[in-house]
Protein backbone atom coordinates (compact mmCIF):
# COMPACT_ATOMS: atom_id res chain seq x y z
CA UNK A 1 0.00 0.00 0.00
CA UNK A 2 3.00 2.25 0.99
CA UNK A 3 4.77 1.77 -2.00
CA UNK A 4 1.77 2.27 -4.63
CA UNK A 5 0.89 5.50 -2.51
CA UNK A 6 4.47 6.92 -2.93
CA UNK A 7 4.76 5.83 -7.05
CA UNK A 8 0.81 7.85 -7.16
CA UNK A 9 2.20 11.00 -5.76
CA UNK A 10 5.27 11.02 -7.81
CA UNK A 11 3.45 10.26 -11.14
CA UNK A 12 1.14 12.80 -10.31
CA UNK A 13 4.62 15.31 -9.33
CA UNK A 14 5.47 14.68 -12.73
CA UNK A 15 2.30 15.14 -14.35
CA UNK A 16 2.54 18.60 -12.63
CA UNK A 17 6.13 19.42 -13.25
CA UNK A 18 5.54 18.79 -17.01
CA UNK A 19 1.99 20.76 -17.12
CA UNK A 20 3.44 23.72 -15.38
CA UNK A 21 7.01 23.70 -17.72
CA UNK A 22 4.94 23.76 -20.99
CA UNK A 23 2.64 26.65 -19.43
CA UNK A 24 5.62 28.79 -18.26
CA UNK A 25 8.49 27.64 -20.74
CA UNK A 26 6.34 26.25 -23.91
CA UNK A 27 5.01 27.86 -26.69
CA UNK A 28 1.93 29.63 -25.49
CA UNK A 29 3.39 30.58 -22.42
CA UNK A 30 2.42 33.61 -20.04
CA UNK A 31 5.23 35.63 -21.72
CA UNK A 32 3.65 35.42 -25.44
CA UNK A 33 -0.01 35.89 -24.17
CA UNK A 34 0.89 39.28 -22.62
CA UNK A 35 2.56 40.04 -25.88
CA UNK A 36 -0.50 38.95 -27.48
CA UNK A 37 -2.16 40.75 -25.54
CA UNK A 38 -0.32 44.20 -26.26
CA UNK A 39 -0.30 43.75 -29.80
CA UNK A 40 -4.20 43.30 -29.73
CA UNK A 41 -4.28 46.63 -27.77
CA UNK A 42 -2.16 48.78 -30.18
CA UNK A 43 -4.80 47.12 -33.15
CA UNK A 44 -7.66 48.24 -31.20
CA UNK A 45 -6.68 51.81 -30.96
CA UNK A 46 -5.44 51.86 -34.24
CA UNK A 47 -8.88 50.39 -35.70
CA UNK A 48 -10.94 53.68 -33.35
CA UNK A 49 -8.37 56.25 -35.04
CA UNK A 50 -8.80 54.72 -38.91
CA UNK A 51 -12.85 53.92 -37.69
CA UNK A 52 -12.94 58.14 -37.00
CA UNK A 53 -10.69 58.96 -39.87
CA UNK A 54 -13.43 56.90 -42.28
CA UNK A 55 -15.97 58.70 -40.41
CA UNK A 56 -14.62 61.98 -41.53
CA UNK A 57 -14.12 60.76 -44.99
CA UNK A 58 -18.06 59.53 -44.88
CA UNK A 59 -18.93 62.99 -43.69
CA UNK A 60 -16.97 64.76 -46.07
CA UNK A 61 -18.39 62.48 -49.36
CA UNK A 62 -21.35 63.21 -48.36
CA UNK A 63 -21.26 66.94 -48.29
CA UNK A 64 -19.57 67.25 -51.38
CA UNK A 65 -22.27 65.50 -53.35
CA UNK A 66 -24.66 67.30 -51.80
CA UNK A 67 -23.52 71.07 -51.46
CA UNK A 68 -21.72 72.91 -53.75
CA UNK A 69 -20.40 75.26 -51.56
CA UNK A 70 -18.41 72.88 -49.56
CA UNK A 71 -16.73 71.32 -52.43
CA UNK A 72 -15.51 75.19 -53.02
CA UNK A 73 -14.98 75.64 -49.13
CA UNK A 74 -12.60 72.57 -49.67
CA UNK A 75 -11.41 74.02 -52.97
CA UNK A 76 -10.35 77.08 -51.49
CA UNK A 77 -8.92 75.44 -48.15
CA UNK A 78 -7.53 72.34 -48.85
CA UNK A 79 -5.86 73.14 -52.70
CA UNK A 80 -5.20 76.69 -52.14
CA UNK A 81 -7.52 77.04 -55.14
CA UNK A 82 -8.42 81.05 -56.11
CA UNK A 83 -11.04 82.41 -58.90
CA UNK A 84 -8.27 84.56 -61.05
CA UNK A 85 -9.44 88.15 -59.44
CA UNK A 86 -8.69 86.97 -56.05
CA UNK A 87 -5.23 87.14 -54.30
CA UNK A 88 -4.14 84.16 -51.79
CA UNK A 89 -2.81 84.70 -48.88
CA UNK A 90 -1.30 82.12 -46.78
CA UNK A 91 0.24 82.93 -43.05
CA UNK A 92 2.89 80.74 -41.29
CA UNK A 93 1.77 79.34 -37.98
CA UNK A 94 4.80 79.76 -35.22
CA UNK A 95 5.80 76.78 -33.17
CA UNK A 96 6.21 76.85 -29.61
CA UNK A 97 10.56 76.83 -30.31
CA UNK A 98 9.98 79.38 -33.01
CA UNK A 99 8.47 81.67 -29.94
CA UNK A 100 11.06 80.67 -27.70
CA UNK A 101 13.54 81.55 -29.91
CA UNK A 102 12.22 84.94 -30.01
CA UNK A 103 12.35 85.52 -26.37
Amino acid sequence: MNKIYYSIVSILILIIFFLSKSIFFGDNNYSYRSNLINENNKQKSENKDLKKQNEILEFEIKSAQNSNDHVENFAREKLNLTLPEEEFILFKEETKKEKDERK
